[in-house]
């Protein structure tokens, strides 16, 4: 497995390729504040005095999973491996590695979603149904 700050090396060069720029308001006047209680670095962007981290704002934020862990799940799930099989490689319940797999294909769809339905979208032949009057359940 690789290691924790090489992981984080790449989130934030995948991340942001032309420099660091505050998430909420795209300013690049950010400073680099500290570190969180695991360890990521904290940044404070003096233009809308926001604070965020490296995992702020993506599929990781808020996981106390390490990033190695998520990047080796992301490896093993490009060659189709069960996930019952993912979680006896990770050492971990099959129950988290469901989820985790599950917030990965969720993130990795919306993007796409996203960018085709970039511009002008046309919708043809629209049915609604009119309610559920007359059938049961």
């Amino acid at each position: 497995m690789p290691y924790e700050v090489e992981c984080v090396r790449v989130l934030r060069s995948v991340r942001w390729p032309d420099g660091l720029v505050c998430v909420r308001c795209d300013s690049k006047d950010v400073v680099k504040r500290g570190f969180d209680k695991a360890g990521y670095q904290r940044y404070w962007c003096k233009a809308c005095s926001a604070w965020f981290g490296d995992k702020t704002g993506t599929v990781f934020e808020r996981s106390r999973i390490l990033l190695r862990v998520w990047f080796m799940l992301a490896f093993l799930m490009q060659y189709s491996i069960s996930i019952l099989e993912v979680s006896k490689t990770l050492g971990m319940e099959y129950k988290t590695v469901f989820y985790m797999a599950r917030k990965l294909r969720g993130s990795i769809y919306a993007h796409q979603i996203r960018e085709k339905l970039r511009g002008i979208v046309e919708m043809d032949e629209l049915y609604v149904t009119a309610g559920l009057k007359g059938k049961k359940g």
